[in-house]
C-alpha cells in the first residue's frame, strides 16, 4: 500500500467523509493564507479532510426546534477531524516525512492584525485545490455531494503526494440565500470579489468587516435590526450600522464592548485576540466545553439542491426570535 492509499485508509477508518490531495505548486497563485510553507517550510503536499454535518439537526437548528443536536454534531466533526489529522501526521512521521496537522478553526497568524483573521493555513483553499469542492458565493467551500455544511482540516507534509483533480461547480448561480440568511450583513448580495486557486478564478461575495461575523457567530448579536422578526439562537441585540462604512461599524462595536453589561461582546472583541492553543488537547477541551454555535446560517442553509436551500431559508425566517427568559436561558417566541 503506497502512502496516499494509507492516508485514505486511515481517514476512512476514522470517519472522514471526503479526502483530497494537493501540492504546494498548485497553491502558488493563491493568497498568502494558502502558503504551505508558513506551516512547514519544506512542505511539498497537503491533505484535505472533510466531515459533513448531519442534515436533520441542521433543519431543527434553523427552525429553532433544537439547538443542541446540531451544536454537538458540529463539535463532533472537529474532534473527528483533529484526531484523524493527528493520526495521519503521526503515520507520515513514522515513514520519515515531516508532517503537521494545524488546529482547525479559531487560530490566526500572530504577526497579522487580529481582525484580518489570517489563518495559519486556509483549509478552504486547500480543500478547493484538493478537489473537495469549490468556493461558493458565501466564501464557504461547497462540496458537490454535501453543499456547504461541512467541516475541514488539513495535513501539511514534506511527502510528495499526487494531487487529485480539481472540481468545478456553480450551484450558486443567482441564489444569494446565504446573504439573505446573514443577520450581520457580513455577506454582500451584489458586490463581488475573487481569488485564484490552482490557476482558476473563483468568484465570491465582497465581505464586510470580519467583526460583523465574529460578533454574531460569537453569540453577542442575533438580529439584523432591533425590530427583526427572526434571530439566530442568540438573544443579543446590537443596533449596528448597515454595510458600507466598516470603520464606523467597528467603532460602534467597540463602543458597545465597553459596556460592563456586555461581557460576552467584550470577550469576543478583546479576549479572543490573545487566545492561542499550543496543543490539540487544549483546543479540544475549549471546543467541547466552551463553544456554543448560534449562527453559521450562510453555511447551514446551503445544500446542493435549490429547493432545499429555499426551504432552509423559509425555516429560518419563520423560526421566530430568541429572547432571554427569566432563568437566563433562550426562549423562542413568534414562531
Amino acid at each position: 500500500m503506497n502512502i496516499k492509499d494509507k492516508i485514505i485508509e486511515i481517514a476512512r477508518r476514522m470517519g472522514i467523509d471526503k479526502i483530497g490531495f494537493t501540492t504546494r505548486e498548485r497553491l502558488s497563485d493563491a493568497p498568502p493564507s494558502a502558503d504551505l510553507g508558513y506551516i512547514l517550510p519544506e512542505a511539498r503536499s497537503a491533505v484535505s479532510l472533510m466531515v459533513a454535518l448531519k442534515k436533520p439537526p441542521i433543519r431543527a437548528f434553523l427552525a429553532k426546534k433544537d439547538q443542541m443536536a446540531h451544536v454537538e454534531d458540529h463539535k463532533r466533526s472537529y474532534i473527528k477531524l483533529g484526531e484523524a489529522g493527528m493520526a495521519i501526521a503521526d503515520m507520515l512521521k513514522k515513514k520519515g516525512f515531516a508532517a503537521v496537522s494545524p488546529i482547525p478553526n479559531i487560530e490566526y497568524r500572530q504577526n497579522e492584525p487580529y481582525m484580518a483573521m489570517v489563518p495559519p493555513i486556509s483549509h478552504r483553499y486547500v480543500a478547493v485545490a484538493s478537489g473537495i469542492g469549490w468556493l461558493g458565493w458565501s466564501g464557504n467551500l461547497i462540496a458537490p455531494e454535501y453543499g456547504a455544511p461541512v467541516s475541514l482540516t488539513s495535513v501539511i507534509t514534506t511527502a510528495a503526494l499526487e494531487p487529485d483533480p480539481m472540481v468545478e461547480g456553480d450551484t450558486c448561480r443567482d441564489c444569494r440565500l446565504c446573504a439573505a440568511s446573514c443577520p450581520s450583513q457580513f455577506i454582500s448580495a451584489k458586490k463581488a470579489d475573487q481569488v485564484t486557486l490552482g490557476g482558476r478564478i473563483h468568484v465570491h461575495n465582497k465581505k464586510g468587516s470580519n467583526l460583523r461575523c465574529v460578533v454574531t457567530c460569537g453569540g453577542a448579536n442575533g438580529v439584523r435590526r432591533p425590530d427583526s422578526k427572526w434571530s439566530t439562537w442568540s438573544y443579543g441585540v446590537l443596533d449596528l450600522p448597515g454595510p458600507g462604512d466598516e470603520a464606523a461599524f467597528e467603532r460602534k462595536v467597540r463602543e458597545y464592548a465597553e459596556d460592563p453589561q456586555k461581557r460576552l461582546l467584550r470577550a469576543i472583541v478583546y479576549d479572543l485576540e490573545s487566545r492561542s492553543f499550543n496543543t490539540w488537547e487544549a483546543f479540544s477541551r475549549f471546543w467541547e466545553k466552551t463553544v456554543l454555535v448560534t449562527c453559521a446560517n450562510c453555511m447551514l442553509i446551503c445544500w446542493p439542491h435549490s429547493e432545499d436551500r429555499k426551504e432552509n431559508l423559509r425555516l429560518l425566517t419563520h423560526s421566530g426570535r430568541v429572547v432571554r427568559g427569566e432563568d437566563g436561558r433562550p426562549v423562542v417566541y413568534g414562531r
